[in-house]
């Protein structure tokens, strides 16, 4: 259906009728007065110019209600516009909170699924050309038909020997820019999709522009966006050049008018001089047609545009998270949670059932105050099993418990106060240390915010700042190093108060000595927290009360650190590989 996404976005103004109504009865008394300039025209001419002495009074009277008649428009349009305006960038900014709403409760899955860059572009260019359709519809949409109807039908009663005309140019005109806006949806299309690849090879390097520039390959980055922008360039040029045909075609029906009007009116206007108005406001109406014409040939591409846009903004808006809340939801207050943490027989596939599993048949107990270490080659599944238990992504077979309840029967915003993860990439977020600390637990005491620095040994950094927990953090933490923000992603993990806390190989950018402290003081601060742990160096998971090793997505072997060396050859390889040599005193 032409337009169809955004006859669907229509649903949204359900409230706003009236705002609507009013808009549009500006935009209406606006035509009204235009169209009675004309008329008015040809009164002066034709009982007042031609006249002579005789129609002087005509000519004021006429000449003064021209005036008043343009003034008026001038005030009806200028409302017209401020209402359109103002309506628009309301449109735009309550679309641009209910995307960005959406999109922050979508699962890990939907990020997969779309790219961080086309997200990006959906709330900024997509919703940009939505504003810019939905102000020019509330200026032309309407007034263009009603202005052109109403000089049609003038034309027919003041000039009937003319209306002819009309009757041609009118439709000629409207097929062109039918045929020009039914090619555009496709184009628009096209160009939309390459603009998300622009965008997301922008995103990716300037995220990585450190690693770029390492590896001294800002030559092949260069050439990689001249690649996308090209490809972008060419893809927003062929909508433009189809606009081409809209003005030319239309200035060329307009002239053979304009032409045909004055062949058939001009020897009429010397026999009889009254013809002479009649011709002058002919010419007005038809200026107006041409006028109305051009609107449309602005606001039928734009049309075009918005429309693809719309369509992308209600996907990502019907978009459904694939992880969401059950319809009875388990109700429990987490301070009762001991963090007994069951998995039985769980398998999960990132394509979903039936496609290849990355972990299979996962059975664990991790006990209250437990510290549970997975260990493995890359890519065995480790983050995955993690990821399961906060609900990042849902189990395709089995089931996990905490406290004999499964993860899926809480709501999500309950069970991530009882599980808190520590991630790999370590984010922090503008604003201040402080903000960063507390924010699994705003209503956190500064002492609980220092203890929970102190246990993740960024106390001391922190304070040798003189600003101290009031230090400035910019855009993801770029100002720290990354030991130091490692540090502060576990400190406000600490501060969450979790009865579940993961460690996603949050230490790997610190020394093996501050690893050491940080895992003594977290023992003693989290005592009664279970306490899960990624890691990819021996050294993290030495001091666990179990450590499991996997391989190929399923458990290959599972005890301490001295049961594993006594019967996992696969574990001694990895520990003589990595600390060969060690004593056992070194590691206790």
């Amino acid at each position: 259906m032409f337009l169809g996404n955004l006859v669907r976005m229509t649903t949204l103004y359900k409230k706003s009728w009236k705002f609507i109504l009013i808009s549009q009865i500006f935009v209406l008394a606006s035509c009204v007065m235009m169209i009675l300039i004309p008329s008015e025209v040809q009164n002066l001419i034709n009982n007042g110019v031609l006249l002579g002495e005789d129609g002087r009074d005509v000519i004021i009277q006429s000449s003064l209600r021209i005036m008043l008649f343009a003034f008026l428009y001038a005030v009806f349009m200028l409302m017209s516009i401020m209402m359109a305006v103002a309506f628009a960038e309301g449109t735009g900014n309550y679309i641009r909170t209910r995307a960005f709403e959406k999109i922050e409760a979508y699962s890990f899955k939907n990020f997969d699924q779309y790219p961080t860059g086309e997200l990006m572009s959906r709330l900024t260019n997509d919703i940009y050309q939505i504003d810019i359709a939905v102000q020019l519809s509330m200026r032309f949409l309407l007034a263009a038909p009603f202005t052109i109807i109403i000089a049609v039908i003038a034309v027919m009663v003041f000039s009937p020997d003319l209306a002819w005309i009309f009757l041609i140019a009118i439709p000629l005109m409207a097929i062109v820019l039918a045929v020009v806006a039914i090619k555009l949806q496709k184009q628009y299309k096209q160009r939309q999709k390459k603009l998300d690849d622009m965008n997301n090879v922008l995103q990716e390097d300037f995220s990585g522009i450190r690693v770029t520039k390492a590896f001294m390959r800002q030559e092949y980055e260069n050439q990689r966006y001249d690649g996308v922008n090209e490809r972008y360039r060419k893809a927003a040029e062929r909508p433009m050049r189809t606009q081409y045909w809209i003005l030319p075609s239309m200035f060329g029906v307009i002239g053979i008018s304009t032409a045909l009007a004055l062949w058939v009116g001009g020897p009429a206007a010397i026999d009889e001089p009254a013809a002479v108005g009649e011709l002058v406001a002919f010419s007005q109406y038809l200026l107006m047609i041409l006028v109305q014409m051009f609107n449309l040939a602005i606001l039928l591409p734009q049309l075009s545009s918005a429309d693809i846009s719309a369509g992308r903004i209600y996907d990502t808006i019907k978009t459904e998270p694939t992880v969401k809340d059950p319809p009875e939801p388990r109700i429990v207050d987490p301070a009762t949670i001991k963090g007994r943490v069951v998995f039985e027989n769980v398998s999960f596939s990132y394509s979903g059932p039936g496609s290849k599993e990355t972990i299979k048949n996962i059975n664990l107990v991790a006990e209250p105050g437990q510290i549970v270490a997975f260990l493995g080659s890359t890519g065995c599944g480790k983050s995955t099993i993690v990821n399961l238990i906060p609900r990042f992504y849902d189990v395709t077979s089995g089931r996990i418990t905490i406290d004999g309840i499964d993860v899926r029967e809480f709501p999500q915003q309950l069970l991530r106060q009882i599980v808190v993860p520590v991630m790999q990439e370590s984010i922090l977020f503008s604003g201040d240390l402080r903000q960063n600390i507390k924010m699994g637990m705003p209503e956190a005491t500064d002492d609980e915010m220092e203890a929970s620095a102190k246990a993740a040994d960024a106390h001391e950094f922190i304070t040798s700042n003189q600003e101290g927990y009031d230090r400035r953090v910019s855009r993801k933490g770029a100002n720290f190093s990354g030991g130091q923000r490692q540090r502060i992603c576990i400190a406000r993990g600490v501060c969450a108060n979790p009865r579940v806390l993961i460690m996603d190989d949050s230490t790997s950018a610190v020394d093996v000595t501050t690893e050491s402290r940080i895992q003594v003081e977290l023992k003693k601060i989290l005592s009664n927290t279970t306490n899960f742990i990624v890691a990819q160096r021996i050294s993290t998971v030495l001091l666990a009360d179990k450590i499991i090793l996997l391989e190929n997505g399923e458990i290959v072997a599972e005890g301490n650190h001295e049961e594993l060396m006594s019967s996992s050859p696969l574990y001694q390889e990895i520990f003589n590989s990595q600390l060969g040599g060690l004593r056992p005193e070194d590691y206790q």
